[in-house]
């Protein structure tokens, strides 16, 4: 479909339109409650948690976005998401198989994606059906990949991580498979920053950001005298990609991590920027079932200090190489070739949910990396960061 909405993200309908679609639908998916906690911080960036008490992930999702529908619809979809992963992958059609005796086109411990993963090629498993983003074939993939929540009846071998990474939701197949993937190559392009360091990055200037959109976010941020660096990320998939720490002298344990990767670096910087705020409500409100201890630990830390020279933005955004696409279809397609061409692994495709309303898929993309916020975190203490 036809792209018509162009702030802070890309959208086939309006906010107005996505929200009074899903709005009735939210008591079927288990969700009470929208809260508006953007008045809890100084910084005024909207966030909204999704509260879901009968979930068996999270209980509470969060949203964020450059205006207060923007982050109920992304909180609400959020937990939409989760939902759908607990309860609407597609029973097996393929029982206590191992993947030696299936032709894949991928390595199946390239789906593990946790350390100590004992998955083997004759590790025996369930298997439902997922489609290949390229070549549009039907392929073989682990239940145990898709689905959330709901451990076996019976003692397996840990195998997969549970993880909501390429989990996304969208007005359109298309459009949810899109930030699917933007999500996959974000979280790839955050791994591979481990070990660079930091004096080598490309650390932008706050002040410099031009875009009229993404300038009244930093001027929120700036306002509430908070530290931001923003970060621009060099990746293998050639898309633009932005990291945004978050540091204010309230919370001087922490140190805020948000990210982000689209085509268009606009995009890409709101989506780090406000995923660093909603960190910050995150901790404040305390909600989150996975929240870490370290960011309320009596430590009181100096105002952080970026550790390189700051570029323009504008000199960063001629340097990378931005597309636009006008439909959703287009941008799934050519983010699916990008990742195959570079992995060397098709996307895979799992369809959770297709209605006029709305549409929520997994994708798996074998060869690509995953950081969790466990694997952030653990990193991000050692400058004294929280990240969720």
């Amino acid at each position: 479909m036809q792209k018509v909405f162009f702030t802070g993200t890309h959208r086939v309908r309006t906010p107005e339109e996505t929200y009074e679609s899903i709005r009735p639908l939210l008591r079927d998916y288990g969700i009470t409650r929208l809260a508006d906690v953007t008045g809890l911080d100084i910084i005024g960036i909207p966030v909204v948690m999704a509260v879901r008490p009968l979930a068996t992930t999270l209980s509470v999702s969060q949203g964020k976005g450059a205006t207060l529908l923007l982050a109920k619809i992304s909180g609400a979809m959020e937990a939409v998401e989760l939902w759908h992963a607990e309860n609407a992958v597609p029973a097996p059609g393929l029982l206590d198989t191992p993947s030696s005796e299936l032709d894949l086109p991928y390595e199946i411990k390239e789906l593990a994606g946790m350390r100590g993963s004992l998955l083997t090629e004759r590790t025996r498993l369930d298997w439902i059906q997922a489609v290949d983003l390229v070549e549009r074939t039907s392929v073989p993939v682990p239940r145990g990949a898709v689905r959330m929540g709901h451990p076996p009846a019976d003692w397996r071998v840990p195998a997969f991580m549970e993880s909501s990474n390429g989990l996304a939701s969208g007005n359109t197949v298309a459009e949810a498979t899109v930030h699917a993937l933007y999500e996959v190559i974000e979280r790839d392009a955050v791994h591979a920053l481990r070990g660079v360091p930091a004096s080598s990055r490309r650390y932008i200037d706050p002040a410099s950001v031009s875009d009229d959109h993404c300038a009244e976010l930093v001027e929120r941020v700036s306002r509430a005298g908070a530290w931001l660096e923003i970060e621009y990320v060099p990746n293998r998939m050639g898309v633009p990609c932005v990291v945004a720490h978050l540091w204010h002298e309230d919370s001087p344990a922490s140190v805020m991590f948000g990210a982000g990767a689209h085509a268009d670096p606009p995009v890409a910087l709101s989506r780090a920027v406000t995923e660093a705020v909603q960190a910050r409500l995150t901790h404040i409100t305390g909600t989150r079932d996975d929240l870490a201890s370290a960011a309320y630990r009596p430590v009181h830390l100096p105002r952080p200090v970026t550790p390189g020279p700051l570029e323009a933005w504008d000199r960063v955004k001629s340097t990378v190489p931005g597309a636009h696409f006008a439909t959703d279809t287009e941008e799934a397609d050519r983010l699916a070739e990008r990742i195959g061409a570079v992995t060397g692994s098709s996307p895979l495709r799992v369809v959770l949910a297709d209605r006029d309303e709305f549409a929520v898929v997994k994708v798996l993309c074998p060869g690509t990396r995953q950081t969790l916020h466990s694997s952030v975190r653990a990193e991000a203490e050692t400058r004294g960061e929280g990240a969720a």
